[in-house]
């Protein structure tokens, strides 16, 4: 069996896809008015589809049909309000004929499920951002896909059938303002007080650019466990982000970086041995790497959904040196134990 991820491009599946999208955002969004619309291309005078009618940040979906593309604007702001909207993201897909220009994409994993995808472009002002570093602050999502005779790295949002799409849509929204913001930020400007700092995250980042190709998702586990896995990662993230700099990659699934030392966090899924020998690997590798890297001690933690083995917990813990943090689902939310 293929066990890869693979881009729809037949542009007739692709509008029937976007078809079904709308079908289930129609659910949520069901408040319609008529707004000025602004994004780094211009603007024009488009409908708006708004979660309720009334609030000052209401999430709100703009959809429309061009000549060469299918627009899904995801926007929030007042419904009651005259003042422009600037849209948070694009899912963008092609209509006519196949191209990879838009920002949007339906992937299809090995078991036939849809998702809804990104390909990491990204705008601050009126510049675009380089698509590498996009995909390192995604990399708990990042997957490769076959995409007609090419491969291409997408970012992994929702599958289209998850009754909580809208959720993941704005979340993966907000997500990405906040990383266009992060790294459209001029880095010269940074004080002095931050420049040890600063110099700290660029090494970080460099180390995580050389496993850029490492570790590739080629949906092995499914895409549903990509996405869940991501969510895990971010839930842990905002947990945490209080104690440092926070920090993701492909090949890292998170690193807080404090001015004394650095917490990393390697996530899996499953408790089976083969996840746990693997975590504990990477956590031993990459600890003494980043370690040597910053010159600062590195605390390592692996979660996962259950303990491992009791036979194997006393060496993980014991010459490893590696915290067990087990995590739950919850009433929708990540609850974890174990934590420092």
């Amino acid at each position: 069996m293929n066990d890869s991820f693979a881009v729809v491009t037949d542009v007739k599946e692709i509008a029937r896809l976007n078809e079904r999208l709308a079908e289930q955002l129609r659910m949520t969004f069901a408040i319609r008015k008529t707004r000025e619309i602004t994004y780094p291309a211009g603007h024009h005078t488009g409908t708006i589809f708004f979660e309720s009618a009334a609030g000052s940040v209401v999430r709100a979906w703009s959809p429309f049909i061009a000549q060469d593309r299918l627009l899904n604007f995801i926007l929030a702001g007042d419904p009651e309000s005259g003042k422009w909207m600037e849209i948070s993201v694009q899912l963008n897909f092609p209509a006519g004929k196949y191209n990879r220009r838009m920002a949007g994409a339906f992937v299809k994993d090995a078991r036939g499920d849809i998702f809804i995808a990104h390909r990491g472009k990204l705008t601050k002002g009126n510049a675009g951002l380089e698509k590498a570093k996009v995909f390192r602050e995604f990399g708990p999502r990042r997957i490769d896909a076959t995409d007609g005779e090419k491969e291409s790295p997408l970012i992994l949002i929702s599958a289209l059938d998850d009754p909580a799409l809208p959720d993941r849509l704005w979340e993966f929204g907000e997500q990405a303002r906040e990383v266009a913001t992060r790294l459209g930020e001029d880095r010269d400007r940074v004080s002095t007080s931050r420049i040890g700092a600063a110099q700290h995250l660029l090494k970080l980042r460099a180390y995580f650019d050389e496993y850029a190709g490492e570790g590739r998702n080629k949906g092995h586990a499914g895409g549903k466990r990509v996405v869940e896995h991501g969510d895990i990662v971010e839930a842990l993230e905002a947990k945490l982000r209080r104690r440092g700099t926070s920090q993701k990659a492909q090949a890292i699934d998170l690193a807080i970086v404090g001015t004394k030392a650095v917490e990393l966090f390697e996530v899996k899924t499953s408790a089976r041995t083969t996840d746990v020998y693997t975590g504990v690997g990477q956590l031993l590798i990459h600890g003494e790497c980043i370690r040597e890297l910053l010159d600062l001690p590195v605390r390592r933690h692996l979660v996962v959904p259950d303990k491992p083995k009791a036979s194997h917990r006393p060496h993980i813990a014991g010459k490893a040196e590696v915290n067990v943090v087990v995590f739950e689902k919850r009433d929708g939310q990540y609850l974890f134990s174990g934590l420092p």
